[in-house]
């Protein structure tokens, strides 16, 4: 995805499917995103919530006034966990990713939304826990992310 931060927040939110095994009622859903990845990632898991799934969210930023969407994120508190992590250094935001999955069933679908270097991270770690079929990564230029 290429753009500005602008250009990702006034046009319509990304669509992303949910794959067809993210169908099923028990599948857990665990959403990541940093920067501008966070449309595509507040789209998921809107979908996740108007379909009664389990899920949750954790946005990675320097700041919470520096989080794209988070008021949609913190709206979304009703129909899954959402965590907001802010001012981490690099190690502490791997420690948060790999907590967050561990531990975690195989099926378990992983969506992550951000610079290489995150979508990278958060994979590597999901490939402890989940089959590789369930990891989504949505990556973003490394300039609008």
């Amino acid at each position: 995805m290429r753009g500005n931060l602008q250009s990702v927040i006034e046009r319509d939110e990304p669509f992303v499917g949910m794959p067809h095994r993210a169908q099923h009622d028990r599948v857990r859903s665990i959403l990541y995103c940093r920067g501008t990845g966070a449309a595509s990632i507040a789209g998921i898991a809107r979908r996740l919530a108007s379909a009664g799934r389990k899920f949750e969210v954790h946005t990675f930023a320097r700041s919470a006034e520096r989080t794209v969407l988070l008021e949609a994120f913190d709206a979304l508190r009703s129909h899954g966990k959402v965590y907001h992590h802010f001012d981490l250094p690099d190690d502490l935001s791997a420690q948060k990713s790999a907590f967050a999955m561990s531990p975690t069933h195989a099926s378990t679908q992983i969506y992550c939304s951000g610079p290489p270097a995150f979508t990278d991270l958060v994979e590597r770690h999901a490939r402890d826990w989940v089959y590789a079929a369930n990891i989504h990564k949505i990556v973003l230029d490394e300039h609008t992310a």
